[in-house]
């Protein structure tokens, strides 16, 4: 490498480096306050299940498992580009129609740990993601399980084992609550069968972001699925016999306004600008819509004043929003073999869009269905503050345009009152939809909270401590 292109691309990591530091995606030396006090009574504890939130898993081509999420760089494919923007598109399928299924380009490999960034061979930037809090339970006692069915599960002793839950997080978060109930069972049978120190012990869930809403749903509901109207399914409880603790980190119950920027605008990964996933590809995910906000969670009103809400179809269309938008005809075009086997893929994408739409209002409602929990199933909610978070949106549907109005407590993408899954934002005093046990708050933003050394000492307080006072 010569001197001046060794110097730019120096200077280029440099950059790098500082924007995402300023973003809170920083390299981690702290690994949360572990003492002998934890380390002595880890053998007490439960086996936990880490549960991490969109994007949080990496997903790879299956074809020839070159990385399709989770890296950027030579050895992978580039944003944006036609070929990842294929890949990326959710196929329009039944999730019960098996020869749907093999329409997935692309699967979960692993927990997403860091990013890597890798711009020339043998030369990688990583940003942490979740490794922080593996490594905190790892340096506690746990051990780490990395492949979702590893064949010998006796071999941690008196340590009890840190599994990673990756899954499609494009999906509807109701299908993989289904597959969070397979990996469960086959985690539970495994330990029993291998007659594991842990064989009978129940699992501590440790989510973040949209994880939870995963885990709330295979706790609610198990692996039933989303149902439809006419047939929902039963809210039983059926998940929870094998959990016994679910703790919540900076959850979106309630939803976020950052799922609707991300489907109008696009989503820009890690805060770098000069990468993008255009608003076409995220709007054939059904996960991206179970995000948007619930009516009563964020004020949505038009110019005259009148209350609108983000998962009504007309509204959308009317504004041209996401795979309405006639500016990504382009990408359409590119994802058409995804959303319709007909020639007109713009009329086929507005279906879609007006389906998944209905289908998120259908999982919200499972969601906020109220329901005694069953005895013993702890709920610990960690939620980040002192970030502004929109709370209202003026829409414009004459000039097709819109802006936030208004702010509120919350972590920057999730308000405090969709984190608390408050029931009713105007009487407050009525409380939350989930019995929380204990709720904590943290001067925190969104992602770096699962990289905050208070949250690490209350976490282990739930996980170790508590049972001990």
């Amino acid at each position: 490498m010569n001197i001046q292109l060794r110097r730019s691309f120096c200077l280029l990591i440099v950059g790098l480096l500082t924007a995402c530091s300023r973003n809170g995606f920083v390299y981690s030396t702290s690994y949360g306050p572990v003492t002998d006090e934890i380390i002595s009574h880890i053998e007490e504890s439960n086996p936990i299940i880490v549960v991490p939130g969109i994007g949080g898993s990496s997903l790879v081509d299956i074809s020839n498992g070159k990385p399709a999420w989770g890296s950027y760089g030579y050895t992978s494919y580039w944003p944006a580009t036609e070929k990842d923007n294929k890949l990326l598109a959710f196929p329009w399928v039944n999730e019960d129609d098996e020869s749907g299924k093999n329409r997935y380009k692309v699967k979960p490999f692993s927990m997403l740990n860091k990013v890597a960034i890798n711009l020339i061979p043998f030369v990688s930037v990583d940003l942490a993601i979740y490794s922080t809090i593996v490594k905190s339970l790892e340096k506690s006692g746990y051990v780490r399980y990395k492949n979702m069915f590893k064949s010998d599960l006796s071999e941690s002793g008196s340590k009890p084992p840190l599994f990673e839950f990756a899954y499609d997080w494009r999906k509807s978060n109701a299908d993989n609550a289904k597959e969070l109930h397979r990996f469960v069972e086959a985690k539970s049978n495994a330990l029993q069968s291998q007659k594991s120190n842990f064989g009978n012990r129940k699992f501590n869930i440790v989510c973040h972001s949209m994880g939870c809403l995963v885990a709330r749903y295979y706790l609610r509901y198990g692996e039933q699925g989303l149902g439809s109207e006419s047939t929902p399914p039963n809210l039983d409880w059926r998940g929870s016999h094998r959990i016994e603790n679910i703790i919540m980190v900076a959850p979106p119950n309630r939803g976020s306004i950052e799922a609707l920027t991300n489907l109008v605008e696009g989503f820009h990964p890690h805060k770098i600008k000069w990468l993008k996933y255009p608003p076409a590809v995220l709007g054939t995910m059904p996960s991206m819509y179970e995000l948007l906000a619930s009516k009563d969670i964020i004020d949505v009103s038009n110019q005259n004043g009148e209350r609108l809400s983000l998962l009504d179809p007309s509204l959308w269309q009317t504004m041209n929003w996401g795979l309405s938008d006639p500016k990504q005809k382009s990408i359409l075009n590119q994802i058409a073999s995804e959303i319709t086997t007909n020639q007109n893929p713009s009329a086929q994408a507005k279906i879609l869009q007006a389906k998944l739409l209905h289908q998120a209002k259908l999982f919200h409602s499972r969601l906020d269905l109220e329901s005694k929990s069953p005895s013993g199933l702890g709920f610990y909610l960690f939620a980040g503050l002192g970030q502004p978070t929109g709370a209202g949106l003026v829409v414009n549907t004459e000039t097709k345009t819109w802006s936030v109005k208004r702010s509120n407590a919350g972590d920057g993408a999730v308000l405090r009152a969709s984190a608390y899954a408050i029931k009713n934002t105007e009487k407050p005093d009525e409380g939350s939809i989930i019995p929380w046990d204990n709720v904590i708050y943290f001067n925190s933003d969104h992602m770096n909270l699962v990289q905050n050394n208070d949250f690490f000492a209350n976490l282990y307080d739930v996980l170790i401590w508590r049972e001990k006072l």
